[in-house]
């Protein structure tokens, strides 16, 4: 593109909007000389994260409503079926109490919006041998019911392959973020068709009852590139699928979704109860995103562990505009983004979404009851959640204490191929039956829902990124 200069020696910005959103500034550039530009690597859109106060200070997490990515295009002209409740594991460790209180912060980092319902911290004590696990994830219905599984006696396997025949072993017995990746990918977070091949040996879960504990993380790819991915072939892109070696000693697909971690770090649960076809224990998973997998063990424990859960809402909530951390992205996507609490700016490289979010300040009501009066965040927002530790049971001798994070609700990102993506409305709520829902459905307009809306959804769009020329 060439621009006249007129007698100007320079522009004093070059502003690139990229096809994803995301805004780019080039100052000071000279005249009479030709410049190429490429695209920073940033995040766009992804879920709200979560900042825990681990006794010195706010530290990140991981992301939360992975699971309910509203109006994401599928790829074949349709949209994800969204869950829309996540149980986030938090370890005892990342929550100490301050002035009596556990304090998490949820952010809104990215160019998306969040609808918060309902947020609940579970403290569950345990007897300290045990591990314990959840069964949530990213996957296509039927969703997982909320379950927890308890492991004293991991068994990690004898031998792990990658798709080229690599031994990866290594990088699967404990949780040290190196990871196999020995498959071809690119940057919008798909890859080439792998599998991964793993042997817990012939001694193990003899009685075809066990649980597959997988910790990692995916670089998802956008509504877009699944679009993009269905249009280049049919299978478009592939959600992991987990296959076993029948009597013949071939490989048989027994889970067609396994699910994956939704988003940063997280760890998942694959039950296998009944799904070995032989007395073989090798496992294949295999799929074409970009997911990297840390630490993965088998169970042989599938009943319910010994708990007890306490929950607690919230004592106080505030919504407020906090800005955005410094984000910390590895060049090569080799390693999930991590988010620095302490280094804040108040500006960022989009505009929020266009619409009315919820006006700051106490949003207790909101938050602590799940009948869609949602709490609407923003890019840049940030909702501080306070919950009364004195509330707690004492705890047993020889057990310990952690936490799950009950978030429900939705996400939705500025993504071209999202429905409604440039707008907050229509809000979700609990009874629609998809996303975009139906003409004959609609949000509650009781006299409730109505004074709700009155009273709280009433603070426009912030306009972070202003022209530079009017």
């Amino acid at each position: 593109i060439v621009f006249g200069m007129r007698g100007y020696k320079e522009a004093e910005t070059v502003r690139i909007t990229w096809p994803n959103g995301l805004i780019q500034n080039e100052v000071h550039q000279a005249a009479g000389k030709a410049f190429a530009y490429k695209e920073a690597q940033r995040l766009s859109g992804s879920c709200p994260m979560i900042f825990t106060w681990n006794g010195r200070s706010f530290t990140f997490l991981t992301d939360v409503l992975g699971v309910a990515p509203l109006g994401a295009s599928s790829g074949d002209g349709n949209y994800f079926p969204v869950d829309h409740d996540e149980y986030v594991q938090i370890p005892g460790e990342a929550m100490v109490p301050k002035d009596g209180k556990y304090e998490i912060r949820i952010t809104e980092e990215l160019r998306e919006v969040s609808y918060l319902d309902k947020v609940q911290l579970i403290a569950v004590d345990h007897p300290a041998s045990t591990a314990l696990y959840t069964n949530d994830k990213f996957k296509s219905p039927p969703f997982p019911e909320f379950r927890l599984f308890g492991v004293t006696n991991p068994v990690h396997p004898e031998a792990a392959r990658d798709g080229n025949g690599h031994d990866v072993l290594p990088r699967l017995l404990k949780k040290d973020r190196t990871y196999p990746e020995g498959f071809d990918r690119d940057f919008t977070g798909t890859a080439a068709l792998h599998n991964l091949d793993l042997d817990f040996g012939a001694t193990t879960a003899r009685d075809n009852r066990a649980v597959l504990i997988l910790n990692g993380w995916v670089d998802w790819a956008d509504g877009s590139t699944f679009l993009a991915r269905s249009q280049e072939s049919k299978e478009g892109l592939i959600m992991p699928y987990l296959q076993v070696k029948n009597a013949k000693g071939e490989w048989q697909t027994v889970i067609a979704d396994m699910g994956i971690p939704a988003g940063k770090p997280k760890t998942i649960s694959v039950d296998l109860t009944g799904k070995f076809l032989s007395a073989s224990r090798e496992v294949r998973i295999v799929t074409n995103l970009c997911v990297y997998w840390d630490e993965i063990f088998l169970s042989e424990q599938t009943g319910t562990p010994e708990t007890i859960q306490t929950a607690l809402d919230a004592q106080t909530a505030d919504l407020h505009f906090r800005g955005f951390s410094k984000p910390v992205i590895d060049p090569q996507r080799r390693q999930p983004e991590n988010f620095l609490y302490d280094e804040v700016t108040p500006t960022s490289t989009w505009n929020p979404t266009p619409g009315n979010y919820t006006r700051f300040g106490d949003v207790n009501e909101l938050v602590n009851s799940m009948d869609d009066k949602l709490a609407l965040m923003g890019s840049g927002d940030e909702l501080t959640l306070r919950f009364d530790a004195t509330k707690l049971p004492v705890l047993h001798d020889g057990w310990k204490r952690d936490f799950l994070l009950l978030v429900d609700g939705w996400a939705k990102d500025a993504d071209a191929n999202t429905a409604f993506s440039k707008s907050v409305e229509p809000l979700p709520f609990h009874g629609m039956s998809a996303y975009p829902y139906t003409k004959a459905e609609r949000f509650p307009r009781d006299a409730a829902h109505q004074k709700y809306l009155d009273k709280y959804n009433v603070r426009p769009a912030l306009r972070l990124l202003r022209p530079l020329a009017d």
